[in-house]
């Protein structure tokens, strides 16, 4: 079974190449390369790839629109509900396929965090069964949920809705930068004391729109089927990565590129901007410091890493593969928000309210009337929080 076939014009080659490249990058298997072995039919061949595919994504172009084969497959793809349509030029799409919503990357730019390009994953990732997974995580975050595959920061937050769901993520312990792992031993799965299973089902993917604060990126809502999967209790720690970095000898994107985004009260920052709050990009910060910047203590080793990047987690992963000879990879968004959600449909898995015995965020800004509490200005010793439901802390 194939995760992905990509249907397009040989002549928009060079152009499919990046897009594939961050297809596999997040562990879906993809049939592009259209080479038929010889003395094979290749409309038999193609045929038989289109049908064992989970999604076809259809790349609409100035060349690809004037392939019939292209449409064909497009149309066999949309009879099965499975299309997946973007645009890599600004053309008009075949007669009959103007009417479905297609992801625009005709400004791309090979661009993995934008906005059109994390909607596209998502279209894929709704029509790819999930699969039977381990999974580690890691406290480390940037964006709201759409944007979780991307770079990774993480921070402390005022409750607004954006914040909050970032304390849905404290609560059950799995952070945006969630660190994946599967493997198998003569066809059985091979658990880790460290993980626990969450039971597979079907969920509401996405938050009502009559949910105080609600993002438009939160919705719309819509039911996600998931198999069983194990996920890790806690996050990675920084004691963890720093075996990572020195084992490897690996420079992360913030000790590469100069600094990291660390959180300030004047209001002075470049972006996330929340009530004259904001995030500033400072030189010298990196996996080593804490979320206000300051160098961690050797008592913080079993606190979350933090300033890292989703580059850095996929090289973590593949250290991890390398060393215990099993393959670790990003969950999909779907498992994280199921595993996060803990079987509830509220803003957290709490219920209505939050407080700070509850999940670590600023709580004297508390949200929809919950109770005010600290503002630790720092992350929390990994399994400070209780345990919800579903079994991680």
């Amino acid at each position: 079974m194939t995760d992905i076939f990509v249907s397009y014009a040989h002549e928009d080659l060079e152009r499919v190449k990046p897009i594939v490249k961050e297809l596999e990058l997040r562990g879906w298997s993809v049939f592009w390369d259209k080479k038929i072995p010889p003395s094979v039919h290749w409309r038999s061949y193609l045929k038989e790839k289109l049908d064992e595919s989970s999604s076809v994504l259809v790349v609409w172009s100035r060349d690809s629109i004037k392939k019939p084969w292209i449409q064909v497959e497009a149309d066999e793809a949309y009879k099965r509900k499975i299309l997946v349509p973007l645009f890599l030029d600004a053309v008009e799409p075949p007669f009959g396929f103007n009417q479905i919503q297609a992801a625009d990357l005709s400004t791309w730019k090979n661009d993995s965090s934008y906005p059109e390009f994390l909607l596209l994953l998502d279209a894929i990732e709704s029509k790819i069964p999930s699969r039977l997974l381990h999974v580690v995580n890691s406290e480390t975050k940037e964006t709201v949920v759409r944007q979780k595959r991307y770079l990774l920061k993480n921070w402390l937050s005022k409750i607004s809705k954006t914040q909050r769901q970032w304390a849905v993520i404290a609560v059950v312990a799995l952070l945006v930068a969630v660190v994946g792992l599967r493997y198998f031993t003569n066809h059985s799965v091979v658990v880790s004391s460290d993980f626990v299973k969450i039971s597979g089902s079907s969920f509401t993917m996405g938050s009502p729109m009559s949910e105080l604060q609600r993002k438009s990126d939160e919705g719309p809502q819509h039911q996600v089927r998931l198999s069983d999967f194990y996920i890790r209790r806690y996050e990675v720690t920084v004691g963890e990565f720093r075996k990572f970095i020195e084992a490897s000898g690996y420079k992360t994107d913030a000790e590469k590129h100069g600094g990291s985004y660390v959180w300030n009260n004047n209001g002075r920052g470049r972006s996330y901007v929340w009530n004259g709050n904001s995030f500033d990009n400072q030189p010298g910060i990196n996996w080593r410091h804490g979320v206000s910047g300051i160098v961690r203590s050797q008592n913080e080793e079993n606190h979350p890493v933090v300033n890292v990047s989703w580059n850095d987690a996929v090289e973590y992963c593949k250290w991890l593969s390398s060393t215990t000879g099993k393959s670790y990879r990003l969950p999909t968004e779907a498992e994280w928000e199921y595993a996060c959600r803990a079987g509830s449909r509220t803003p957290f898995n709490t219920g209505e309210k939050l407080t700070t015995s509850q999940a670590n965020y600023d709580g004297t800004i508390p949200y929809n009337n919950s109770p005010s509490g600290v503002y630790l200005q720092n992350t929390r010793a990994c399994e400070q929080f209780r345990t919800e439901c579903v079994g991680v802390v």
